[in-house]
């Protein structure tokens, strides 16, 4: 049997697995997903949809541009995030490697890709971020998926 921890920790792996999905990205109105998704979290969901959800920590760094989709799961210290940001024809990668940083967050690991692209997981006493920048026919994306350091077993 599965403790409340690990059910609310694989309800949330599972939302954040589905916001990464590209057909959810394009959809617009109604998702019929998220009523599935809201029942397997309990109700404690938010598809932001274009708009940055409320609750998500001012000292996460997030690069300029256009929110293309955006949830939260979970609740009080085991709520996490997942953002998508179209960023524009310039990779954001170094940008975002600087902000974290000035943010005093640590690079824990990082792959560069081609064409500017590539991903890095950053680290404080209080979220764990992993950024994937990628290259799109429209320019650049920026992923961030933002989870509380201390929920890791």
């Amino acid at each position: 049997m599965l403790s409340a921890r690990h059910s609310v920790s694989a309800s949330v792996a599972l939302v954040l697995a589905l916001a990464a999905t590209p057909a959810l990205a394009g959809c617009s109105g109604e998702n019929p997903i998220g009523g599935i998704v809201e029942q397997a979290t309990g109700g404690n969901l938010s598809l932001g949809g274009t708009e940055i959800p409320e609750g998500f920590p001012s000292t996460v760094p997030l690069t300029e541009g256009d929110v293309q989709f955006a949830i939260a799961a979970g609740e009080g210290d085991s709520r996490g995030y997942n953002i998508t940001i179209a960023t524009g024809a310039q990779s954001p990668l170094d940008a975002i490697e600087d902000d974290f940083a000035a943010a005093g967050y640590e690079s824990q690991v990082q792959a560069s890709g081609s064409d500017g692209a590539g991903s890095v997981i950053f680290s404080s006493d209080d979220w764990n971020v992993a950024v994937i920048v990628a290259s799109t026919d429209d320019g650049y994306t920026a992923n961030y998926t933002v989870a509380p350091a201390g929920t890791a077993n």
